[in-house]
């Protein structure tokens, strides 16, 4: 009997040693990716029917706090009724070499969304033809169709949204702005 009181004893001290060392369980969600720093937008266009027009824009804002932006080449003179392929790519000047935020925004796709707001009255339909990876894809913004109407000018708000919850592919007010800046559109 002493055997199997002992036994008992050590049996018992085992189960409390192990309730005792069990920890609770806790799912660790990974931390949201951060807003990148973006100093330079560009925009390239490619007419579809001359592929030999290309059209480059960009805006630049290499020391960003003092709030002076190069808007000088931020403006693209487009044909008019014409369909443009266009590509955007955000750059890092802050960094020698220029970091190529492009990259990390493909690679990322699933937080973000480049949205384009045409002024009111400017002949400029934009559609974005690219995608992100989530299941269903969602678009992601950085390849576009500009398709341009009639003779117009106006801006065209370029801007990049940081969308780490909540995306769908086409609302523009969900997440933070990772930039938010303007081109100057002629159609002529």
């Amino acid at each position: 009997m002493k055997k199997n009181s002992i036994v008992t004893i050590a049996i018992a001290f085992a189960v409390l040693m192990l309730n005792a060392c069990k920890k609770e369980e806790t799912t660790v969600a990974p931390p949201d990716p951060e807003n990148e720093v973006i100093t330079t937008v560009k925009l390239v266009a490619i007419n579809v029917a001359d592929t030999t027009e290309i059209v480059t824009g960009q805006w630049k804002d290499i020391t960003p706090n003092d709030g002076n932006p190069d808007v000088s080449q931020a403006r693209l003179v487009l044909k008019k009724n014409a369909i443009y392929k266009v590509s955007a790519t955000f750059l890092d000047e802050t960094k020698s070499p220029a970091a190529d935020i492009t990259t990390e925004i493909t690679e990322r796709a699933n937080y973000h969304l480049v949205c384009y707001a045409p002024a009111a009255g400017l002949a400029l339909t934009v559609v974005r033809t690219d995608y992100d990876n989530n299941t269903p894809k969602l678009e992601l913004g950085l390849k576009t169709t500009f398709t341009t109407g009639g003779i117009t000018n106006g801006n065209l708000q370029v801007s990049l949204h940081h969308q780490p919850t909540g995306k769908n592919g086409t609302d523009c007010s969900i997440g933070s702005s990772d930039a938010e800046v303007n081109f100057s559109i002629n159609i002529m």
